[in-house]
């Protein structure tokens, strides 16, 4: 269910970037903060349609991908192990370094397909400026909710239970304090610009 609302998310956070001009058109913000630029509905449309299209079998086959590196993985340690496989593949580094090397490309592509309009409108003139840096700011907390930076600071400080249960290898014992302290730094940013700047939040 995870795996489909980050798709979902992925999708919807596409869409969020074409913004109705109250005339029957729209204009195309990159990633939401760039210059407006203007575009029919029927550009609007090709770009959707032309973004779900790939997005969606990438998307897929990442997935496809993580699980057969996953499962060889596990039929390795179960043939050549007597302990817990999956306490001993939790354990291993290669085994986040395999899955960092199998998603990251794959995760730099989705980046770059996503901003596929801002190329194809390269040439084309904006209708006004681009958000100022506080606006620009202001756009970015707000898709930042204090109820999911809870979730991760919880899910992050959580996991000092797999290091201590041996389920994580030692070397990761920086991680949960890591996770948790850059939450609150931008829950922290987060309140104070929503109180310096009310009109903007």
């Amino acid at each position: 269910m995870g795996r489909y609302s980050s798709l979902f998310r992925m999708m919807k956070g596409f869409e969020t970037q074409f913004e109705a001009d109250g005339k029957g058109g729209y204009v195309y913000r990159l990633r939401g903060k760039g210059r407006p630029i203007p575009v029919s509905d029927g550009e609007r449309r090709r770009f959707i349609d032309q973004y779900f299209s790939r997005i969606v079998p990438i998307y897929g086959a990442m997935l496809a991908a993580t699980m057969m590196f996953f499962l060889i993985f596990y039929g390795r340690v179960l043939h050549s192990s007597t302990v817990l496989p999956s306490k001993v593949i939790f354990s291993d580094p290669f085994f986040y370094e395999g899955m960092i090397l199998i998603a990251l490309p794959i995760i730099v592509l989705m980046y770059w397909l996503a901003e596929a309009p801002a190329r194809a409108l390269k040439g084309r003139a904006a209708i006004g400026p681009e958000p100022t840096r506080d606006e620009k700011r202001a756009i970015g907390f707000r898709k930042m909710s204090y109820g999911r930076m809870a979730l991760i600071a919880l899910v992050g400080g959580g996991s000092y239970r797999f290091i201590l249960d041996g389920y994580w290898d030692r070397r990761w014992f920086f991680m949960p304090p890591l996770i948790v302290s850059v939450v609150a730094v931008q829950a922290f940013r987060k309140w104070r610009f929503e109180r310096l700047h009310p009109d903007l939040s």
